[in-house]
């Protein structure tokens, strides 16, 4: 299988997980503050999230009207690989192209090449108009400028594909009450942390209109979904993403790394703050943005 590194200076360190405690991180000085996708416990979450949003939507492409055979394939932010790996799959004869900033990517179908990429300093090595498909999932909310990688996967995307960024609104909402103050407390820390190293940990609603002023594309298609963080809502396919994206948080939250408790995290607050969360009285919800959008066969 293929593995290449565009950028031998800095990427070759990022592929080199650091360990604190008992978990693995990535090894660079961006500000992502997640165990990296070779941590036993992330690849078990990855995989929960993966199939709740894959269960919601009946398929990978999230609503998206795919072409039929498409050639090309890149997914920006690969993780543990169990996107591209079914995508492989289910499209054999395409070449699927995973980016990310450690290869946790296991088990490679022969059809998936695998490149080593720091979003954020590493050159973007793609030409313009190289993919069918681009997918972008949770990674924004991670990133500083974020919409650098947006324009940059804009570029890639070829006349007539389809473009995918999916995130997260990261700010939790309660139905019909305030949300708790030790729920609000833990993301209002990792709010400031962002606001410190300029992510923004709610991209999801600004993909479509940032999409559709690029003047790119023939179409733009936005779903929103409500997410409960607990086991309160009475729709079931509501309840069964709420749950991995439940588990997504939680996760999340219980593998901060140590750039996180400088900025005032500590573990009562984490742990507070996931009570509240699985607290089905407290009717919590997330909404999450999943966005498509075909290119235009020609922009002139």
């Amino acid at each position: 299988m293929a593995v290449t590194n565009t950028n031998p200076t800095s990427s070759v360190m990022l592929d080199q997980p650091l360990v604190s405690g008992d978990r693995q991180y990535h090894n660079t000085d961006e500000p992502y503050t997640l165990p990296s996708s070779k941590d036993e416990i992330e690849d078990w979450r990855l995989n929960v999230q993966h199939y709740g949003i894959k269960d919601y939507f009946g398929g990978n492409n999230c609503g998206a009207a795919w072409p039929v055979h498409p050639k090309k394939i890149l997914e920006i932010g690969s993780g543990n690989g169990v996107w591209a790996r079914e995508v492989c799959e289910q499209f054999p004869e395409a070449e699927v192209v995973g980016v990310d900033m450690i290869d946790g990517v296991k088990n490679k179908p022969s059809n998936l090449t695998f490149q080593l990429l720091n979003f954020v300093k590493d050159a973007w090595p793609f030409a313009p108009g190289s993919f069918d498909i681009v997918h972008c999932r949770f990674v924004a909310m991670h990133i500083p400028n974020f919409e650098k990688l947006l324009d940059k996967a804009i570029e890639a995307t070829a006349p007539g594909g389809i473009l995918m960024f999916e995130d997260q609104d990261q700010e939790l909402r309660a139905e019909g009450k305030p949300v708790p103050h030790p729920a609000h407390l833990g993301f209002a820390i990792f709010h400031g942390f962002c606001d410190t190293v300029n992510v923004n940990p709610r991209p999801g609603p600004l993909f479509a209109p940032l999409i559709m002023a690029s003047r790119q594309f023939a179409e733009t298609h936005e779903t929103v979904v409500p997410a409960p963080v607990a086991a309160w809502s009475e729709d079931k396919k509501l309840h069964a993403i709420g749950e991995s994206i439940r588990h997504g948080i939680t996760g999340s939250a219980r593998g901060l790394n140590e750039k996180l408790f400088q900025y005032g995290m500590t573990k009562d607050i984490v742990e507070g703050m996931i009570k509240e969360i699985e607290n089905p009285k407290n009717k919590l919800y997330m909404d999450q943005y999943f966005v498509w959008a075909r290119k235009k066969r020609s922009c002139l």
